[in-house]
């Protein structure tokens, strides 16, 4: 699962830098209509410059840079931009010689202009993919290759068949997503187990677990009011592109795909191990089959539940020190904020979830064994 959530991260990493680049390029390219180009550079040096004091209009610093272009047709040519900062983290950016860059290019009346748009981060991105990819080509050899195509065939799914579906096809959010992570699971268990009644045993126990987190999900989202504008890129849609989906779906729909990957886990846990249980005690019944998975499924429930909560902690650290820094603030008041009502139960119905999908399973994979037994 962590390798599947690295993966999707470096997909989503990309996916956000292009989007930030065509919606903020840069301070004077913000609002000019012409068409914007984005090639990359190198910055050679970084000039301090002065800011009028009647003139700073919330402007910090103001440096000159020169960079050396990399792309482009004009590749090798070293041009100056004028760089602004506000103090605002979020949005500055402070280059420094030898760091690549990503510049917006626009021409006004055919004087091209160069602005500032993000750093380069590709390049120790493809490094990070290449480790991760050569580690698991190294250790989990065939089995690596698997889940290399596992891995590859859930992004491409989501991007190209989930999106898709909702933004030009209109299907509904609840279906689309369903219909994909059953697809999700069916490949992944099928690819790494083979086609065997451990291997269905945990389909069946997966998907079961995921409609179950789904209707917590859909019933929480409903009572709670919850909007799913609890961050800046759900809000930067909605006033933007998309200020016609319905966001509530799209936060079902990501308590769903997050609580996916650790259902999986437990499930094909379970199942491979009645399996391999039954292998070597075939006088073993249904019960002594279930007994065996719902043991296993309670050593492995701690750790998995564990591992969605501290997932989400960690992926909330920033609102949890916002939260604890407001010493005056009511706590009736931060528990009922759309935001962390929003976290908990992305937490909480994704681990409830998970712990459904063990009894399940198990049940369902000692059922399989037995019949296969019996034939």
């Amino acid at each position: 699962m962590k390798l599947q959530r690295i993966f999707l991260l470096y997909i989503l990493m990309n996916v956000i830098v292009f989007l930030r680049l065509d919606v903020a390029p840069a301070f004077a390219a913000a609002n000019n209509p012409q068409p914007i180009d984005y090639i990359n550079g190198v910055v050679l040096s970084v000039q301090p410059l002065e800011i009028p004091s009647n003139k700073n209009m919330g402007v910090s610093g103001k440096n000159l840079i020169t960079i050396q272009l990399t792309t482009g047709p004009e590749a090798g040519k070293e041009v100056q931009s004028i760089n602004y900062t506000t103090n605002q983290p979020l949005f500055d950016i402070n280059p420094s010689p030898g760091d690549k860059i990503i510049l917006a290019v626009n021409e006004t009346q055919s004087v091209k202009q160069y602005h500032v748009a993000d750093y380069n981060r590709l390049f120790p991105m493809y490094i990070l993919v290449g480790v991760f990819i050569l580690s698991l080509l190294l250790l989990g050899k065939k089995i690596g290759v698997k889940t290399l195509f596992v891995i590859c065939f859930s992004v491409i799914l989501i991007l190209k068949g989930m999106i898709p579906l909702i933004l030009s096809y209109h299907w509904n959010f609840i279906l689309a997503t369903m219909l994909v992570c059953a697809v999700i699971a069916t490949v992944t268990q099928i690819t790494i187990s083979g086609w065997n009644a451990k291997t269905w045993g945990a389909i069946i126990g997966t998907v079961s677990g995921v409609v179950i987190a789904g209707i917590l999900a859909a019933i929480s989202i409903s009572m709670m009011h919850l909007t799913g504008l609890d961050s800046e890129e759900a809000m930067m849609l909605k006033v933007t592109t998309l200020s016609f989906m319905n966001f509530q779906e799209v936060l079902f729909a990501g308590i769903i795909l997050g609580s996916l990957g650790a259902v999986m886990d437990v499930t094909i846990s379970i199942a491979s191990t009645q399996f391999e249980i039954k292998k070597s005690c075939p006088h073993y019944g249904f019960i002594e089959i279930f007994k065996s998975g719902i043991n296993v499924g309670r050593d492995v429930m701690g750790t998995m539940a564990n591992t969605l909560i501290l997932a989400y902690t960690g992926s909330s650290l920033p609102l949890i020190f916002l939260i604890t820094s407001q010493e005056n603030v009511s706590l009736v008041r931060v528990m009922n904020l759309n935001i962390v009502a929003t976290e908990i139960t992305r937490a909480l119905t994704g681990s409830i979830g998970l712990i459904c999908s063990i009894p399940l399973t198990a049940a369902i994979t000692a059922l399989l064994l037995n019949r296969i037994d019996k034939k």
